[in-house]
């Protein structure tokens, strides 16, 4: 198996910062045309979301506002033909019920892979370190 080239190193990190910022601006459909029609998506706590169209369906159905992610240790490695990305977050956010800004910290892993000269997430799980209410944040 052939190392990462820096080329693909590359086009990876732009994958995952486009992903936050789609994230973040809530613009789904962007969000899923970086994923593979088999994406999978494992939550802490939650059953797996296998597959575009139930993946599509949680996200429509969601009434979380992202304030702001940051990430930081950032590691992609791999081959040319699939990747594992690790990082860890705190988002900042709230929800439809509760104005209250809460921040989550915790860690996630991505598995990419190259489909038809493109790389496309095939798989994202993550943890939940911590999660509390943040006062005098807006």
């Amino acid at each position: 198996m052939d190392e990462l080239t820096k080329d693909a190193v590359r086009e990876i990190e732009q994958i995952h910062s486009n992903w936050i910022k789609f994230e973040v601006a809530g613009e789904d459909d962007s969000l899923l045309a970086l994923c593979a029609d088999d994406i999978e998506l494992w939550p802490p706590n939650a059953e797996p979301l296998l597959g575009r169209a139930a993946v599509s369906a949680q996200i429509a159905h969601g009434t979380t506002r992202i304030h702001s992610i940051e990430i930081t240790d950032r590691r992609i490695r791999g081959s040319n033909e699939i990747a594992y990305l690790t990082a860890n977050y705190k988002t900042l956010f709230s929800s439809a019920e509760d104005s209250t800004p809460r921040r989550a910290l915790g860690s996630h892993l991505w598995i990419l892979r190259r489909r038809a000269g493109k790389w496309v997430v095939t798989l994202v799980s993550w943890s939940l370190w911590d999660r509390d209410a943040v006062s005098g944040t807006s």
